[in-house]
């Protein structure tokens, strides 16, 4: 039982280190993109795939650091009245919170998926041969990656302030 849990937890912290990697590509890759197309454009030589392209990494890129950051605890809170209150108070607080972030991520996962089969037959202007549901399956998966994250956070929650 112990080697299928380090399992698995080697191939979590391998996906966290793969996903937090891919996040930074893509934001990075989306700086240059932009960049580049300023600079050609100033020349006027036109980059037609570059705008598009820029949305395709720039989203993977936000939903991944989504991930990344709520997983590292980075996102932005205001706990003035929560580190006020009580230790099991917090605990029933940040369940409630957890809840809410759930649904709201199974709202996202459900929603992501139909707008993924409704951009199916949608292409790029820059890009005629990709479809547009690249960009926008990007919502689905990594609202499930949240799920995960959050799973384990509840699961953490649970143990360490019972």
């Amino acid at each position: 039982m112990d080697t299928l849990r380090n399992i698995v937890k080697r191939t979590y912290a391998g996906m966290c280190a793969v996903e937090a990697a891919l996040s930074a590509v893509c934001l990075i890759t989306t700086v240059v993109v932009i960049f580049s197309l300023a600079v050609f454009r100033s020349f006027d030589i036109p980059i037609h795939w570059a705008l598009d392209t820029a949305l395709l990494v720039f989203t993977w890129g936000v939903f991944l650091g989504a991930d990344v950051a709520f997983r590292e605890d980075k996102l932005v809170n205001v706990d003035f009245v929560y580190t006020r209150l009580p230790g099991k108070l917090q605990t029933v607080v940040s369940l409630f919170l957890y809840l809410l972030m759930a649904v709201f991520l199974i709202a996202l996962l459900y929603h992501g998926i139909d707008l993924s089969i409704s951009t199916k037959h949608r292409s790029f202007q820059g890009i005629p041969h990709l479809s547009f549901t690249w960009v926008t399956i990007s919502m689905p998966i990594c609202s499930f990656l949240m799920l995960i994250s959050l799973s384990i956070k509840v699961y953490r929650t649970l143990v360490t302030r019972s």
